[in-house]
């Protein structure tokens, strides 16, 4: 160790027993800084150690050691010092794979920090694999084909340093009772029980990075990794160091033995997907029922007053405008609710249905918002067909995210010219010197509309996840919001929605999807700027007094909707010649 080194020190602090002042007092005392990131201080539960069978929120738990690779690649972009990595602490086995996973992509020095069995003093295991090979520690092997296997499935792996020879019948039942067929599985274990020391760490960490490297691929028609481990935190963590993506593959079940079985964790890389859970109580129901109620009396008086006229006549010809209030006011909605959080369009069928996702996110919502909502909802998704984008062929069109984002602000967009026309028809006088203040409801119901969704989605503030694509739908409806603000005549509705607008921040941080291929952002950077397109032409802000662009990641990730607004009002009044020509 050096003199000038940065201490990270990474502390498994899940289990009661984990003791971080213990962890700092055996940490080298040459250092220039010690940094010490606990996983509940980034979101981890605190649980309670084996035999204890409780539920885990493992979602939560992947969340925070993903943050802890976040924290820890901050620490090394702020220095130039080197930088060591400790880890220690008591927690599930699956959370060492883990950050050995994620570690791996680091260089510098990483030891692994744990006491023999029983107790005893805390040793070093660093993480560097021996530089000649010696005879292997584990030393049975079975499963392991000479030549390469044709079977597809998933690949079950066991390793293991306590001598234990469970049957193939527990992996193999283990992989098809979560869904998947078995393509085989292999066992790499010692015979006996192994003492893994700081002597011979370097000869395991060796022979397990050659034994991943080279077995998965004689099943090369695999379609993942079933991971099953078993031995101490440091030989969980040179495991998760040994799995290279590349070769392996990208989908990993982790699992962690919980008396009398194995349980999955999640899957590497990263990417806790779950469907919101729906509440089932009496009081849950009734209230559901409520707000699809209200939606759909808010479209049965949108079937009532919306008229061809009303309809933007710049997207549809006079003939497709009088199909489309056609189609609208034969829509009858089916009787009761979709068990799931849909709603579904079927205009060759003439009928639509409300989801219980959709009461669910809106319940909290007032009535006003709820029947707003359904307004919005019901043209942009009668536009929707007109667009061609329909049920029959809307599977997998996110993976077109550009061109979705475009369709559906198109829809967006029309939806609010519609209701905007009609309400200052009926209106009259009255209406028109409301004009702002009705373009703004409007604008605000698509926002509240879109942010319901994430919070039922998530349920977390700030939120876990944020794609790219959502930033920018934030973005752009934020902008038109404050847009809003400038207009002085009915005719700047249409002057401000009809041109295609798009917006982004650039550059962010983020990580790839590995499963729908979007970009995740993490967060701005130093030079983080925001460019908008608006009818062709191009806006670009860079951070400055009272503007800065990374800061909108943070406010959208926390549904903080003044900062946001207060950054789009300053640059509408920078950028007014593009933004607001009406008033220039």
């Amino acid at each position: 160790m050096a003199k000038n080194d940065i201490q990270i020190l990474i502390a498994v602090d899940l289990y009661p027993s984990a003791n971080i002042e213990e962890l700092r007092d055996v940490l080298p005392p040459e250092r220039e800084a010690l940094r010490t990131l606990l996983l509940t201080k980034l979101g981890a539960p605190r649980l309670s150690p084996p035999p204890d069978s409780s539920p885990i929120d493992w979602p939560a738990i992947g969340r925070a050691v993903e943050q802890v690779a976040v924290e820890v690649q901050k620490i090394r972009e702020e220095t130039t010092n080197p930088t060591a990595v400790f880890i220690g602490g008591r927690g599930p086995l699956a959370v060492f794979v883990h950050l050995g996973y994620l570690l791996s992509k680091f260089g510098g020095r990483q030891v692994v920090l744990n006491q023999a069995p029983g107790g005893g003093p805390w040793e070093h295991f660093p993480m560097e694999g021996a530089k000649i090979e010696s005879p292997p520690l584990l030393d049975q092997v079975a499963g392991l084909p000479a030549e390469e296997i044709s079977r597809p499935g998933r690949l079950g792996i066991y390793l293991d340093t306590a001598g234990r020879d469970p049957s193939e019948d527990v992996f193999e039942d283990f992989i098809v009772n979560e869904g998947d067929p078995v393509a085989g599985v292999i066992k790499l274990r010692s015979s006996e029980a192994l003492l893994v020391t700081p002597d011979n760490i370097a000869t395991l960490v060796l022979q397990l990075t050659q034994f991943l490297s080279q077995a998965p691929a004689r099943y090369r028609r695999r379609s993942g990794l079933s991971l099953f481990v078993g031995g101490p935190a440091q030989v969980a963590f040179a495991i998760g160091r040994a799995i290279n993506p590349t070769v392996v593959g990208r989908d990993i079940w982790l699992t962690e033995y919980r008396a009398p079985r194995y349980e999955r964790v999640y899957s590497l890389p990263f990417n806790p997907r779950t469907e919101p859970e729906i509440p089932r109580g009496a009081e849950d129901v009734n209230a559901r029922r409520d707000v699809l109620d209200a939606m759909a009396a808010a479209i049965a008086e949108l079937k009532r007053t919306m008229k061809a006229e009303h309809l933007p006549a710049d997207v549809l010809s006079a003939t497709d405008r009088k199909r489309f209030i056609e189609r609208l006011v034969r829509l009858e909605r089916s009787t009761g609710a979709k068990q799931d959080g849909a709603f579904r369009l079927r205009v060759i069928e003439g009928h639509y249905a409300l989801g219980e996702g959709i009461a669910e996110a809106l319940r909290r919502s007032s009535v006003p918002q709820q029947q707003g909502f359904a307004k919005l909802l019901i043209i942009h998704e009668l536009l929707h067909d007109w667009q061609a984008l329909r049920s029959t062929n809307y599977s997998a069109v996110g993976g077109a995210g550009f061109v979705l984002e475009q369709v559906d602000y198109a829809a967006d967009a029309f939806a609010v010219r519609a209701l905007m026309k009609m309400e200052l028809d009926r209106g009259g006088d009255a209406a028109r010197d409301e004009l702002r203040a009705r373009l703004q409801r409007w604008l605000e119901m698509v926002l509240h509309g879109i942010s319901a969704f994430d919070m039922m989605a998530q349920g977390t503030i700030p939120m876990a996840r944020l794609d790219e694509r959502r930033l920018r739908r934030y973005l752009m409806w934020h902008l038109q919001l404050a847009r809003a603000a400038t207009i002085r005549e009915p005719s700047h509705v249409d002057e401000m929605l009809r041109p295609p607008l798009t917006i982004e921040l650039a550059p962010l941080a983020g990580r790839l999807d590995t499963e729908r291929y979007d970009k995740v952002v993490t967060r701005a950077l130093p030079d983080t700027e925001l460019f908008c397109a608006i009818g062709g032409h191009l806006v670009r802000q860079a951070r400055r007094p009272r503007f800065d662009p990374g800061a909108l990641v943070d406010a959208v990730k926390s549904y903080a909707h003044e900062p946001i607004q207060q950054a789009m009002v300053f640059l509408v009044d920078e950028h007014r010649d593009k933004l607001a020509p009406w008033f220039v």
